[in-house]
C-alpha cells in the first residue's frame, strides 16, 4: 500500500525524487538513478497535461505540498528555468493525474524506511 505523503519532489533533470510522508519527523526520503526513473516515469500523465497547455515544455521538476495543496512546477527555459505555481483547481487535476504516481513513491518511502530503521 505505501505511505500517505505530505509532500515530495521531482527532479526530472537530476533523476532524482525526494519525498516527505505524512507526519515524518525527519530528513524525507531521497531516490536517485533507478529507483528515482521508475517513480519519475509515472509522472507521463503530468507531462502530458502541461504538454496540452503548453506545447513543446521541458519539464524541470515538480514539487507538491499536498498539506497546501499547491504545485510548483521548474520548466527549462532560456536563458533560466521558469517556476509556475498552481493552486486549486488545477493543483487538484495534477493531484488527481499522481495517483498511481504517490501509490509508487508511498511504497518506496515505506520500504526505504523499514530498511533505514534495521540499519541496513
Amino acid at each position: 500500500m505505501g505511505l500517505p505523503l505530505s509532500s515530495y519532489k521531482l527532479r526530472f533533470h537530476e533523476d532524482h525524487v525526494r519525498a516527505v510522508p505524512a507526519g515524518f519527523d525527519g530528513p524525507g526520503v531521497d531516490l536517485r538513478g533507478a529507483d528515482a526513473r521508475a517513480i519519475l516515469e509515472l509522472a507521463a500523465p503530468i507531462r502530458a497535461w502541461l504538454e496540452a497547455r503548453e506545447p513543446g515544455v521541458v519539464l524541470r521538476s515538480l514539487s507538491l505540498d499536498r498539506d497546501r495543496l499547491r504545485v510548483l512546477v521548474t520548466l527549462e527555459d532560456k536563458p533560466r528555468p521558469r517556476v509556475i505555481r498552481l493552486d486549486p483547481p488545477y493543483a487538484n487535476e495534477i493531484v488527481e493525474l499522481a495517483t498511481e504516481l504517490e501509490r509508487a513513491l508511498g511504497a518506496a518511502c515505506e520500504a526505504k524506511l523499514r530498511a533505514r530503521r534495521a540499519g541496513a
